[in-house]
């Protein structure tokens, strides 16, 4: 049997309890109920964030993205989000009615309907990217023109991979590190996928190794080299 907490008067079994702080942490600190309530993600700042895995995001937005060239296969929230970054943005859509409804006075959204103006389009540019995300339609083939056209030290996001199996194992047979982020996501019920596939030259530093929530562990603890 397991032990109980005396709460108010009520014994509360301990799992309960330590459910009830993850709940918690869930709803408030990561901003799950705001994004519920308002039907966008959101962080815990209130600010947009994209539909990537709450790790996922954890990890990228720990970086200092600025000045990074960013390529965006599927637009939305995370247009919005690499924006606010800092980087140097281009995203291509292929939805007329989600392209009108994004877009805005953002002229580096781009509209192609048909799938091989839609994949090839990332070959308009005279450079490569740091970041190149495949979020949105035709994924499979955009997979060979991302890895022509991301850089050297880049990374390559890869939305819902777990729902993208073949996209995922062709992205799986290239040279990059693939790091797979499990978890909840805004406005989803269910544990998803967010994978990255980081080049092995990528040189950019997290700039805080802290979830989202904080942390309640001690800040004193020892942990340097004692002999």
């Amino acid at each position: 049997m397991s032990k109980g907490v005396k709460i108010s008067g009520v014994n509360l079994p301990i799992e309960e309890l330590h459910f009830s702080f993850i709940t918690h942490k869930l709803r408030k600190e990561y901003g799950f109920i705001e994004s519920s309530s308002k039907n966008m993600p959101l962080d815990n700042k209130n600010n947009i964030m994209p539909m990537y895995t709450y790790p996922c995001f954890e990890y990228l937005d720990s970086i200092d993205w600025s000045g990074a060239d960013v390529f965006e296969y599927g637009t939305g929230y995370s247009t919005l989000y690499w924006n606010r970054k800092g980087v140097k943005y281009h995203g291509v859509e292929h939805n007329s009615e989600w392209f009108d409804r994004v877009k805005g006075d953002n002229k580096n959204i781009f509209l192609k309907e048909e799938a091989e103006d839609y994949v090839n389009f990332i070959f308009n540019f005279d450079k490569k990217f740091d970041v190149v995300v495949i979020d949105g339609v035709f994924r499979y083939d955009c997979v060979r023109p991302a890895l022509d056209c991301v850089k050297d030290d880049g990374v390559i996001i890869l939305d819902n991979s777990d729902w993208h199996k073949n996209t995922k194992e062709l992205l799986d047979k290239s040279d990059l590190i693939p790091v797979h982020f499990h978890g909840f996501k805004p406005l989803h019920v269910d544990s998803e996928t967010t994978s990255c596939y980081i080049s092995r030259n990528f040189k950019r530093k997290a700039k805080s190794i802290l979830p989202m929530a904080g942390t309640i562990r001690e800040q004193n603890i020892t942990d340097t080299k004692q002999l």
